[in-house]
This record gives structure tokens, C-alpha cells and sequence, in this order.
């Protein structure tokens, strides 16, 4: 998918709402989405600048990701994701695989909610599927945790994960959240067995009930990664 193709689709997208539900993001954690679904008839654009560098290397920069979030029901939601990757040798600019998927949400109750999430990559040379549970608790009006248990299937050389999160945010007040985030993953296969553990750390500032700015930090623990990101979100109610 080229740039003018990316371009188009987000503005597609964006022109068919207008702006009451309150924004709930699955920014800017690296891992944990947000264990609520969107309602129905509630659109959100996600997306963020992306920066990484491991083993003495920068990695390809994301500029931007972008995930497109639909509520075609109360408890299902529809998405769209991809990136545009710059890569740091041949100084290239592309567009990652699509992405496509849907949340749904299991339970959603004060307090507590748990949702599934599955997301399918469109590509020709490797299509993964990556299906995985959310969850989230609130421990006091102010502190909550979230989580995630998912699988990953890489078709093309055949690699399972196991992927797994747990975030711990707090409100400091109505505007300003900050979080702190454990995740990583186990690959296995008959030839290929390892695990990457990562930390990161951020925040969010809530602009306006549709408006959201972000910021997040991290590296790997058993692993020379080096990572950050800063995101926008806007809500779109049609």
C-alpha cells in the first residue's frame, strides 16, 4: 500500500463522522489495550510517531502508526491498522502489512472488564494472526491495572508466541494519567526457542473529552532495546 492509498483510506475514514462517549485509547502502552470496546456508532483515530534502536542499530522508524477503531455494536468493535515505516539505511519510506480485526467486548461492569481482541496481517509473503484476551481492574477511583494473554502465528515460518502484558496506571487528576508496563514473549518452535521481556513507562493528557496526547519510554530487560513513541487519539461520535 503506497502513501496516497494510506492517506486516502484515514481521510475515508475521518469524513463520514462527526463529533457523548469519553475517549478510551489503546495508546500509549506499547502492549495493553484498553480492555473496553468502542460503543456503537463511536469512531477513533490512533496514532503516534515511533522510534527504536537495538544492538548498536536504529530500527525502522514508524512515522506514523495509525489504528482506525469502528463500534459496529454495543460490545464489537472493527479495526484497521498500519504503519509507515522509514528505514534507516536506504533512507526509504513504505507501508507496513494491513492489519485487520475486531474487539469484543466478554464483560464490561464497574470495576471490571474483559474483552478478546483478534488481529489478521494481510500479506502476501507472511500473514500472522494474533488473538489475545484483554483485561482491566479498577483498585481504587484513582489506580487501576490492566493485562494481557495472547498467541501469535507467524504462517510463513511457522513461529507461535505467547504474548503477555501488565500495566499499572494512575490518575493524577482529570486530565493527566501516568502508567508503568511490563510485557514480552516466548517464541517457540522445533528450531527456535526464546523470550524478550520489556519495560516502559508514560503518560496521557486528556486535551478535552475527544482529545488525547501521549508519551512513552521503554527498553528490553533481557534485551538491547531502546524505544519511544508520542501518539495523538481523537474520538468521533456519528
Amino acid at each position: 500500500m503506497d502513501m496516497k492509498k494510506y492517506f486516502f483510506i484515514t481521510f475515508i475514514f475521518i469524513s463520514c463522522f462527526s463529533f457523548s462517549q469519553s475517549i478510551a485509547t489503546d495508546r500509549p502502552s506499547a502492549q495493553t489495550d484498553n480492555s473496553y470496546s468502542l460503543y456503537h456508532k463511536a469512531f477513533q483515530l490512533e496514532s503516534g510517531l515511533m522510534y527504536s534502536y537495538s544492538n548498536g542499530e536504529v530500527n525502522s522508524s514508524i512515522l506514523p502508526n495509525l489504528l482506525l477503531r469502528y463500534g459496529a455494536f454495543d460490545i464489537i468493535e472493527f479495526r484497521f491498522s498500519s504503519d509507515l515505516l522509514l528505514s534507516p539505511i536506504e533512507n526509504i519510506i513504505s507501508t507496513s502489512p494491513i492489519q485487520l480485526g475486531t474487539k469484543i467486548q466478554i464483560v464490561r461492569k464497574e470495576g471490571f472488564q474483559l474483552a478478546f481482541l483478534s488481529m489478521v496481517t494481510f500479506d502476501s509473503i507472511n500473514q500472522n494472526t494474533l488473538t489475545k484476551l484483554v483485561g482491566g481492574n479498577s483498585i481504587t477511583d484513582k489506580v487501576g491495572i490492566g493485562y494481557t494473554l495472547g498467541h501469535n502465528y507467524a504462517r510463513s515460518n511457522s513461529i507461535d508466541s505467547f504474548n503477555y502484558s501488565i500495566f499499572l496506571s494512575n490518575s493524577f487528576n482529570s486530565k493527566i494519567t501516568g502508567f508503568l508496563e511490563f510485557y514480552g514473549d516466548w517464541n517457540y518452535n522445533l528450531v527456535l526457542k526464546r523470550s524478550t521481556i520489556n519495560f516502559d513507562f508514560g503518560g496521557s493528557y486528556l486535551l478535552n473529552d475527544k482529545m488525547q496526547l501521549d508519551a512513552y519510554f521503554g527498553k528490553g530487560l533481557n534485551n538491547d532495546l531502546y524505544f519511544g513513541s508520542i501518539g495523538f487519539s481523537y474520538l468521533f461520535i456519528k
